[in-house]
């Protein structure tokens, strides 16, 4: 830039100043230091009210684990959906990794499917009712001797809940969802297969206030992550059971009344949406040699040949690393929905189109332009 009188002048630095960053960080460190260390003066208290709960929670260590062997299934996929004029383009990847030294050999797979909505995105809850489709026909290949594996692995929840919108369509989705979710685990417990559905991001608080420490602000993740060791879980009971429990602290005096309805109104539709004759069961374990000392949360049902102990410890070894078991991480990994893998399926969309109207393909092809393309080119140009 330069100045009336020839004089340059220098230009200001474009973006935020490192000190500001600071500045605005220290407001967030200071709250988070301060939960933690009220968590950390009440270890003790939480680990003794855990231990006077027998009744509904059990503390265990890993002993030796089985050697298992692995199924895991995972989606991934647009999030948001590409926007477009006329619709909403999905696209979804579900990818299996069959992991483990019983395995035999280990193998991975994974299936890409587009979809376009007009109204509404159902990209996500679309996702789980193909993996649920997928562990379905997996289990399947295990009844007619043609695939053999232990343990099914999730990525996420078991039981659906959370992801479809208040739709038509989304409680549609939902209910089919349910649905296959039944079939699984009919076919896990046919073919003596444990299901476990992995939680990798879990804000609940039920836990700590059902023990009493309705002040403690921190996830029962977080506050488990103190309280447990490394190669320690806990296992919490059923769903029903927490769901009980949550009834009970309409009692309680000090507990955060708007928390607790919405958290028994959640429930409620979780138990609803529970197969009939299944009890799925949540836990929290540390396992050995992670990169993070943190707890994981996971929900599963034993099968005939691995009870909770065993299954657990399996996992836990398996758990090295992120926390995660490997299996879930492969997965993950398999089941990226790229930038080039965005912009193949839009082009293949846009190129199919023309080839299939003809002569209206002008007036098609305007309902296929980007919804924001300044929003939008970078995700998929």
């Amino acid at each position: 830039m330069e100045s009336r009188a020839g004089e340059l002048i220098p230009e200001e630095s474009v973006g935020v100043a490192p000190e500001i960053v600071e500045k605005a960080l220290e407001q967030a460190t200071g709250k988070l230091i301060d939960e933690i260390m009220k968590v950390r003066g009440l270890i003790s208290d939480v680990r003794r009210a855990i231990e006077s709960r027998a009744d509904l929670l059990r503390i265990g260590r890993a002993s030796e684990p089985e050697q298992l062997c692995y199924l895991s299934v995972d989606s991934g996929f647009t999030a948001p959906s590409v926007e477009l004029v006329g619709g909403y383009l999905g696209i979804i990847i579900v990818a299996t990794v069959l992991y483990g030294s019983r395995c035999g050999r280990s193998s991975v797979d994974s299936k890409l499917y587009a979809k376009l909505w007009f109204n509404e995105d159902l990209t996500e809850g679309v996702a789980k009712y193909y993996e649920r489709l997928t562990a379905r026909r997996l289990l399947e290949e295990k009844s007619k001797g043609r695939l053999s594996f232990d343990v099914l692995l999730l990525d996420g929840e078991i039981v659906p809940r959370g992801f479809a919108s208040r739709t038509a369509g989304g409680e549609d989705v939902l209910s089919r969802t349910v649905e296959v979710t039944g079939e699984v685990l009919r076919l896990a417990d046919k073919t003596d297969t444990a299901v476990v559905g992995v939680l990798k991001r879990s804000y609940s608080r039920d836990i700590v206030n059902i023990l009493g420490f309705h002040k403690l602000r921190l996830s029962d993740k977080a506050v488990l992550s103190l309280v447990l060791s490394p190669g320690e879980y806990l296992v919490a009971g059923n769903h029903i059971d927490i769901y009980n429990e949550l009834l009970r602290l309409r009692e309680k005096p000090g507990v955060n009344r708007r928390w607790l309805e919405t958290r028994i109104r959640w429930y409620e539709s979780l138990v609803n949406n529970m197969p009939e004759g299944y009890a799925v069961k949540l836990a929290f374990y540390r396992a050995h040699r992670t990169i993070y000392p943190t707890s994981t949360k996971i929900e599963y049902v034993t099968s005939d040949s691995l009870d909770e102990d065993e299954l657990i410890s399996s996992l836990m070894h398996v758990s090295a690393g992120s926390g995660i078991p490997a299996p879930i991480d492969y997965a993950d990994v398999f089941s990226a929905v790229t930038r080039e893998l965005r912009q193949t399926a839009y082009q293949k969309l846009l190129a199919e189109v023309a080839k299939r109207a003809s002569g209206e393909s002008r007036d098609i092809l305007s309902l296929l332009s980007l919804m924001n393309p300044e929003k939008l080119m970078h995700i998929i140009g």
